[in-house]
């Protein structure tokens, strides 16, 4: 039976977060109060302190903040401008073009900042302002923006994947492969419903013709940031260097590139680089700490050990827990950040589902692609709300508009919880043992 320490722990978080607090604040007050209402707890209040400093001392971790960094230097660069006109050469024609080359870039580089949040606050009003000129609707245009940003940071360089590998101890290499498909069939999906609605609504299309050497320059000039995608995941998969090393040679090869080509980089730019990489990493860390002593207090509740025998008790299928477990974390995602729902909930389930018999790698791939569909979940997605506060358009249209690419994200979600086949034969194939 749960304490009245571990009721009050819950009640706070969930209050807290359903009146709008900031996630960091609202899971750091919660698990304050249970040193305060717990018996002889308030004199263990160093242990507060102890495991949030613990919750963030993980080497993995570095890679959070560097993978960041190097994606704000890409912007300064123009290497992500590079990759839009890119993807214009392909799809830019097509009814529909922007909306696809919108979809397309956060394949490419999306996710390289490591925040599906800090890409839509970041990226989001000069894609939204772009599809706007080209004559979309600007809920539409904020809509897709949100949508398309929860692609990106689960197809690798991963910063979701690399959390569940620090907490489940699962290889960081294993589960970047392991996103690749699943991260290209949440893009193609988005693609699919932009194609039906380009045709049903008369999407414009853009009369800009790239003629072959254009086209032949523009590759060129994208090759330094495709490149790079090669350049991580080569080393990762080559065993030349481990995840948090790929996010510091990311960084070097970002700044030997303007270096040698672009000199864009001043050092103001990089101040700048630096100081949004240290606010947005910050938020981050916090709730990973404040989180893990959440963790820490389910664990002294025996909570993960109650939902163990509750599931054996009850006699429950693999699929039926997989299925439960998805509509838990699509609802939690209304409220609780992707960060906050991993540190949470990976080390009490991933035990569970590899006693079943589920590869602890495709649990991971299916969390990460839940926990980012969980910030477009309406009505209230974290992800909606930027998307609304960026665009400066009512939520409820911007929610409207995003149903049809939710219910193809959530369509993708099942697919791969249901056939592992999509998540696990590409880390197979590679040599990974799972």
């Amino acid at each position: 039976m749960s304490s009245s320490a571990l009721i009050t722990v819950l009640v706070v978080l969930f209050g807290l977060l359903l009146i709008g607090s900031p996630v960091v604040m609202a899971i750091g007050t919660a698990a304050m109060s249970y040193f305060l209402i717990k018996p002889d707890m308030l004199g263990n209040l160093m242990m507060y302190a102890h495991r949030l400093f613990t919750g963030m001392d993980s080497f993995i971790y570095i890679c959070i903040p560097l993978f960041m960094l190097s994606g704000e230097l890409m912007g300064y660069t123009g290497l992500m401008d590079r990759v839009v006109d890119f993807c214009r050469i392909f799809v830019g024609r097509l009814r529909g073009g922007v909306a696809y080359v919108n979809v397309l870039s956060s394949m490419l580089f999306g996710g390289i900042s490591g925040s599906a949040l800090a890409d839509i606050a970041a990226l989001g009003p000069i894609e939204i302002s772009l599809m706007e000129s080209d004559g979309y609707d600007r809920e539409f245009s904020a809509a897709l923006t949100a949508t398309s940003a929860i692609q990106g940071p689960i197809i690798p360089p991963s910063i979701p994947a690399v959390m569940f590998a620090s907490l489940t101890s699962v290889s960081v290499g294993a589960l970047f492969i392991g996103g690749l498909v699943p991260g290209i069939m949440l893009g193609l999906a988005q693609i699919s419903v932009i194609a039906y609605l380009a045709r049903k609504h008369q999407f414009p299309k853009s009369d800009v013709c790239y003629t072959l050497k254009e086209g032949v320059l523009i590759t060129l000039k994208s090759l330094s940031a495709l490149f790079m995608i090669v350049l991580i995941l080569g080393g990762i998969l080559s065993g030349t260097f481990t995840a948090t090393e790929a996010s510091a040679v990311s960084i070097i090869y970002v700044l030997v590139i303007d270096i040698c080509f672009y000199h864009t980089l001043t050092p103001a730019k990089i101040w700048e680089a630096l100081k949004k990489t240290a606010v947005s990493s910050a938020s981050i860390f916090l709730i990973i700490g404040f989180t893990s002593i959440i963790s820490w207090i389910l664990a002294m509740e025996n909570v993960p050990v109650m939902i163990s025998n509750w599931v054996y008790g009850a006699n429950i299928s693999p699929y039926l827990l997989l299925f439960i477990v998805n509509v838990f974390f699509l609802f939690n995602g209304m409220w609780i950040s992707d960060s906050a729902q991993l540190v949470l909930f990976a080390p009490i389930f991933t035990p569970i589902f590899t006693a079943m018999g589920v590869s602890a790698v495709h649990f991971g791939v299916v969390m990460v692609v839940n926990v980012m569909i969980g910030l477009i979940t309406p009505p209230f997605g974290v992800g909606l709300y930027t998307a609304a506060s960026v665009s400066g358009c009512e939520l409820k249209r911007i929610v409207k508009a995003s149903l049809p690419f939710t219910a193809a994200c959530v369509t993708v979600l099942f697919l791969i919880t249901y056939i592992p086949g999509f998540a696990l034969t590409l880390p197979r194939l590679v040599g990974y043992t799972i």
